[in-house]
Parts: C-alpha cells; sequence; structure tokens
C-alpha cells in the first residue's frame, strides 16, 4: 500500500508525522520497539526480541512489498516514537483479514500517539475493498489499549483464559477483537 505522509499533533500539541516505514528506519525503529517491549502488554521479552537491524530491514521490505499489508510509523523531530503494522495472510480463506499490532515508545505513551496510528490506519484499509476484517490480540490487563480499540470500533470476540504466562507465574487472558470494515 502506498500512503501519504500526514502531520498531526500529539496530546501535547507536538507536530507528529505518520508514513510508511523506509528501510532506512530499521535502527531506529528497532530502538522505538526495545522500548515498549515490558512484559505487559506485548508477548515477548526484551531478550527474546533479537532482532538486528539487517533482520528489521527485511521485515520493512517485506511489509512494503506485500500485498494488504502496512507497515507505519510515527517519527518526531527524525526519531519513530510509534509503529503500527497489518499482516495480510496468503492463506486463501483468511486473505480478506488484517492482523494488526502496534506499540508506541515509552516515553509517549498516553500522548494519542496510539490512537493517531490506529486512525490512520483504519482510514486506509477503509478504502481498501480486499480486507474485510481486522483483527488484533491484546492482553486482558491492557485497558488503556482495549479501551483505544473498542473507541475505534473493534469488538471483543472472544478471551483465551490464562493463555499468557509471567515471568512471575501469573496468568493473563489473550482478548481478541475484530472490526469488520464491509
Amino acid at each position: 500500500m502506498k500512503i501519504e505522509a500526514s502531520a498531526h499533533l500529539s496530546k501535547s500539541g507536538k507536530e507528529i508525522t505518520l508514513r510508511e516505514a523506509r528501510i532506512s528506519d530499521a535502527h531506529s525503529l528497532r530502538k522505538c520497539i526495545l522500548s515498549y517491549i515490558n512484559g505487559l502488554t506485548i508477548p515477548f521479552t526484551r531478550e527474546e526480541f533479537d532482532k538486528s537491524d539487517t533482520e528489521i530491514e527485511n521485515w520493512i521490505n517485506e511489509l512494503n512489498s506485500a500485498p494488504n499489508c502496512l507497515l507505519l510509523i510515527a517519527e518526531y523531530e527524525d526519531r519513530i516514537i510509534g509503529n503500527i503494522d497489518v499482516t495480510s495472510s496468503r492463506r486463501s480463506m483468511l486473505k480478506h483479514t488484517g492482523y494488526i499490532s502496534m506499540g508506541v515508545h515509552k516515553n509517549w505513551q498516553n500522548q494519542g500517539i496510539g490512537s493517531l496510528l490506529f486512525r490512520k490506519m483504519i482510514n486506509e484499509y477503509e478504502r481498501n475493498q480486499e480486507i474485510e476484517l481486522l483483527w488484533l490480540q491484546a492482553f486482558g490487563t491492557n485497558l488503556s489499549g482495549l479501551h483505544m480499540y473498542r473507541k475505534f470500533g473493534f469488538n471483543e470476540n472472544g478471551r483465551q483464559k490464562k493463555f499468557i504466562k509471567t515471568h512471575d507465574n501469573k496468568y493473563i487472558d489473550n482478548v481478541i477483537m475484530t472490526k469488520a470494515l464491509i
């Protein structure tokens, strides 16, 4: 998908650029992702996220070249502060769906960056004739994330009890949410 870059204001009035990721963003994107991996909202640890800049470059290239896939970044003063990606299945019976994942740099959380990314992504997919259903998974304890997803029209379709087990042996539900676009 080819997306026009656009400027937006954060809650604090800072100008944020939303645009498609480029190969040259790999290092900055990797640093952003490492900042928000905290074991509270993403189901892997910093140690498990051992991607090199080259692997991130390959991921960017794969999403940018795959049909109906998208990788958007939020940028402030040439630093990546958030990202959202949508992956469309290659399976024929699932090609009408797009799986969403996202994160916001730890220093930029609760500034409206996630909502900016989500709004731009949904606007793009509402114009896309091939993706009919967007879906995501979220920690049941991620109350602010669940609130935002509902705000954008996502509905809870299932809850996998005790699906996530933390390092301190606590269990968290996995919430599955969808938004129909047709």
